[in-house]
C-alpha cells in the first residue's frame, strides 16, 4: 500500500511541474542571434519564443500582443505561407557595441521592417517598439 501511495505522489508531482514549467530559451550569443530568433518565432506563430528574445517593457509587451492577434486572424493557409516565407533584403547596422538595426523584408509581403537588438546586462534582445517608429 505505501508503494501505491508513494507511486502516486511522484505522478503527481510530476504532472503538476510538466504542468507549470515554462519554455526555456538559450539566451542569443549576439545581436543578430536574438534578431533571428524573434523573427522567426514571429512569423512561424510562437510568439512564446518571440517574447522571450524581447525587451520586457509594458509597450513591447502590447505591440507583440498586436502581433500575435493579427497572427491569429490570419487564416490556416496564411499563417503556412507566411512560416514558410524568407527573410530577403537583410541589413545590418552596427550602431554600437550595444546596438544593431537589422532591416529586412519577407518573401510574402516585400514590406520593409526593422527590428533594434540591444544589449540589457550582457544579454541581447530585440526592442520590439523600434520596430513601429516612423521616424526611424
Amino acid at each position: 500500500m505505501r508503494r501505491i501511495q508513494q507511486f502516486l505522489q511522484m505522478l503527481l508531482l510530476t504532472i503538476l511541474v510538466s504542468c507549470n514549467t515554462t519554455h526555456q530559451y538559450p539566451p542569443a550569443a549576439d545581436a543578430l542571434d536574438a534578431a533571428r530568433e524573434f523573427i522567426d518565432a514571429s512569423i512561424k506563430g510562437d510568439f512564446e519564443k518571440a517574447n522571450a528574445y524581447m525587451l520586457q517593457d509594458e509597450k513591447n509587451k502590447q505591440l507583440l500582443k498586436e502581433e500575435e492577434e493579427k497572427y491569429r486572424a490570419k487564416t490556416n493557409a496564411q499563417q503556412k505561407q507566411l512560416s514558410e516565407s524568407s527573410l530577403q533584403n537583410i541589413s545590418i547596422e552596427e550602431v554600437s557595441a550595444k546596438e544593431t538595426i537589422v532591416k529586412f523584408k519577407n518573401s510574402i509581403d516585400k514590406t520593409g521592417r526593422k527590428v533594434k537588438v540591444i544589449s540589457v546586462n550582457n544579454t541581447w534582445l530585440v526592442d520590439f517598439k523600434y520596430s513601429f517608429n516612423p521616424n526611424l
